[in-house]
């Protein structure tokens, strides 16, 4: 006979399956191999998105072994590298494990938009997150789609809406950067999470995108540790070539000097993260 006790156990755990099952996580052991590319615009490369994850990656563990590549460029849009091909090329020719897809700045919400969402523009937007999606598949490779953000509270609910529903519809990840950067807007009133009125992100945004990034494809927030920085940043101005790997620009591109990150700035954004991750608004 079960007891009352061994009753509570065995539903602890079926709701803990349940949880998992239900969690679309990119499952890492921590230790593997890592190679991730980039899909974006200036919102990616600004602050070398790419080179952030990979110094955070070093930090939770100096042995692992951990590449990127991006395919960027100013004022990029996703539908524009889909029709070059050289991302899809690249794909095929190298062994990757996570394709992150970062669409125009905002660009999300057209879907949450009743006079946006039939456009041509915008359903073409939807529709080429799921080609990459399914040709990434296809490849064994899994798609974590980086949600940016808006200019206020309403623009990024319905971001982070959209966000969520095209995640579902694609099996990829949703990595609510946006959602973030609210929260730490709210942790810290006094900081300034963006550089300019295009709403380019500072170091501190850009490493929190990081570290969302880090929780949808490692399944878990790392350590709040600090973040020492082997070089300098990509400036805001810079202008790389979509159609040309990031990795086969670095020397011509324009830098800014951010040499880490401390433990307690790490903190901060960790939290905001975390805030974001739990936030359960529909």
């Amino acid at each position: 006979m079960v007891s009352l006790s061994q009753r509570t156990a065995f539903r602890w755990v079926r709701w803990i399956w349940v949880l998992v099952l239900a969690c679309p996580l990119v499952v890492s052991a921590g230790d593997e191999p890592l190679h991730v590319v980039f899909v974006g615009n200036s919102y990616t490369y600004t602050n070398d998105l790419p080179a952030l994850f990979r110094a955070l990656v070093h930090g939770q563990n100096p042995q692992r072994e951990v590449t990127t590549e991006a395919f960027v460029m100013p004022g990029g849009y996703l539908n524009e590298r889909w029709r070059e091909g050289a991302v899809q090329q690249y794909l095929q020719s190298h062994r990757v494990d996570v394709l992150v897809l970062q669409e125009a700045g905002g660009w999300l919400r057209c879907a949450d938009h009743p006079s946006l969402r039939t456009t041509f523009a915008c359903t073409d937007s939807l529709r080429t997150h799921k080609r990459f999606a399914k040709f990434a598949a296809r490849l064994g490779i899994r798609t974590v789609i980086f949600g940016t953000w808006g200019a206020d509270a309403r623009e990024q609910a319905a971001i982070s809406r959209v966000l969520r529903r095209l995640s579902r519809a694609t099996d990829a990840v949703p990595a609510d950067a946006g959602a973030a950067i609210l929260q730490l807007r709210k942790l810290d009133a006094q900081r300034t999470p963006f550089s300019d009125r295009w709403l380019h992100p500072t170091p501190d945004s850009s490493m929190l995108i990081a570290i969302m990034l880090y929780a949808a494809i490692e399944g878990w927030l790392p350590t709040a540790d600090a973040v020492t920085l082997a070089q300098p940043l990509i400036a805001v101005h810079a202008r790389p070539d979509a159609q040309v790997p990031l990795s086969m620009q670095y020397s011509t591109l324009p830098r800014k000097q951010h040499a880490s990150f401390s433990a307690e700035t790490m903190a901060t954004l960790r939290r905001a993260a975390e805030l974001a991750l739990a936030d359960r608004s529909p």
